[in-house]
């Protein structure tokens, strides 16, 4: 009975692994940019990361933008009235000068300043222990990517900042940095 039930399972991990060896998926000629894709934000910051990632583990996770306190820590704005969404992406272990946070804007022509607010009002010290030193901004149509990050890693903010040009066609409204 053992080896019948053996063979079995043997055919069904046979038949798993075959199945998973079919032609791959057809990709679109042309992909669509962050801001004209229905992509999520956290989807977006995936995508980022792909391009380029910090050499840390990360974790991504929705700003609840009823919860000012959260609005404020995360992104220096007093109120997330400006905001259809944000993610924040943070080092998943100890104080890390760490924070990239990606925003969708409900009014694009407003996105630059919204990027200026958060360049301004964000605490780079707010890990207590350690602080990030290099902060930069983006704005592709209705997003808005910020990060700022400790000197200490190979890492410099633009070079986030470049994965989302790269990602954003090669083209971005307006970069700052502070």
């Amino acid at each position: 009975m053992k080896k019948y039930l053996s063979i079995l399972l043997l055919c069904a991990m046979l038949l798993g692994l075959l199945s998973a060896c079919g032609s791959p998926a057809q990709t679109p000629a042309e992909p669509e940019t962050p801001a004209a894709s229905g992509d999520d934000l956290t989807g977006l910051v995936d995508q980022l990361y792909a391009i380029k990632a910090p050499k840390f583990p990360l974790m991504t996770v929705e700003i609840d933008l009823s919860d000012a306190d959260a609005v404020s820590y995360y992104t220096g704005l007093s109120d997330a009235s400006a905001l259809s969404g944000a993610v924040v992406s943070e080092s998943m272990m100890g104080s890390q000068a760490y924070s990239l946070v990606l925003s969708r804007v409900n009014d694009p022509a407003k996105a630059e300043e919204t990027a200026r607010a958060i360049l301004d009002g964000v605490n780079p010290a707010k890990w207590i222990c350690v602080q990030a030193d290099d902060l930069d901004a983006a704005v592709s149509g209705d997003l808005v990517l910020f990060v700022m990050i400790g000197s200490q890693f190979d890492l410099p903010a633009a070079d986030l900042i470049g994965a989302f040009k790269t990602l954003c066609g090669g083209t971005l409204d307006k970069e700052l940095s502070k």
